[in-house]
């Protein structure tokens, strides 16, 4: 019988049986609208924007190779895949590929160009294998389902599942929300007083209905690493930085918080000195428009820009 972790509200985990959670029949899709459990007094309703209300969209937050210290990570190479529309990909590595895996056995997560909904069954697919190991030493590993309908009282829940691989256990912490629009980040260095230069850092963003656990990464380096950003030369001196997430899935009724720590690197790739420091940047979730947040440093300015969309593409 497999196991679900569930986190609920005030951090505490319990778990359920898949195969006792209540059955919905769901034969009008994603946008279907499921009774509220148990609704607290004063509970705001899903708002409404031109009669169009918010989707069901589901997050995945973390993706961690949990014995990552005892492996050969230099080894690992394949795809991890989570069935949605499109596909989403987790980790991709082939020949000549960089390790998409921090120190801790995180996967650094990539994309996607949309974020998932959870209309149908969401299951995800280990096709791991070991460099240059022979075909028939390929070991297949089930799939492993992290969502469907009869999961819909877990709804705006932290949940987590373990997927059994060749590399040992991955635990895969993720959320569906009931209502949910899409946060597009972009982050920008303007007015920079540098022609050029190598940043690392880490930015993560959080909504307010969950705690920690439901940070996701859009942009992280090593303390040993850096990405080099060229200046434009026009007038307000503009660098994008690049982001390996800028969508995000958020409860229509919360707000969304920002957290940024960006360096500028030696050139060694080891931090040389705070371009921003410990900042968070704080936005109402909104079905559309746009907001600014600026920050003043001494070398250039950074712009945190989130467009609000309840459309899914």
């Amino acid at each position: 019988m497999e196991m679900l972790s569930v986190k609920g509200e005030g951090g505490n985990v319990r778990e359920a049986e898949s195969s006792k959670v209540p059955h919905v029949e769901d034969q009008i899709g994603v946008h279907t609208r499921l009774p509220l459990l148990n609704p607290k007094q004063g509970e705001q309703q899903p708002k409404v924007m031109d009669g169009t209300v918010a989707s069901d969209l589901m997050e995945v937050f973390s993706v961690r190779f949990v014995e990552f210290d005892k492996l050969n990570s230099s080894q690992i190479y394949g795809f991890l895949l989570i069935s949605s529309f499109p596909t989403y990909v987790v980790f991709s590595r082939i020949d000549g590929e960089p390790l998409n895996i921090d120190s801790q056995g995180f996967v650094k997560l990539l994309g996607p160009d949309t974020v998932i909904v959870p209309n149908d069954s969401i299951e995800i697919y280990p096709y791991l294998f070991r460099y240059e190991a022979p075909a028939d030493q390929f070991e297949d590993y089930d799939n492993e389902l992290l969502w469907n309908h009869m999961f819909y009282c877990y709804f705006d829940t932290i949940m987590s599942r373990m997927v059994e691989s060749q590399f040992g256990p991955i635990e895969v912490k993720y959320a569906a929300y009931r209502h949910g629009v899409v946060a597009h980040v972009d982050v920008t260095l303007t007015n920079c007083q540098f022609p050029s230069a190598t940043v690392g850092g880490l930015i993560t963003a959080q909504n307010s209905n969950l705690g920690e656990d439901g940070r996701s990464v859009l942009f992280k380096t090593d303390k040993n690493e850096g990405i080099s950003i060229e200046i434009s030369p026009c007038k307000d001196r503009i660098a994008q930085l690049p982001l390996a997430r800028c969508k995000t899935a958020v409860p229509v009724n919360s707000s969304l918080t920002i957290y940024v720590d960006i360096w500028q690197c030696s050139i060694t790739g080891t931090p040389h000195h705070a371009i921003i420091q410990d900042e968070k940047f704080e936005y109402v979730a909104r079905l559309t428009g746009h907001e600014v947040r600026t920050f003043r440093g001494p070398a250039c300015q950074i712009n945190v820009v989130v467009t609000w969309s309840h459309y899914v593409a």
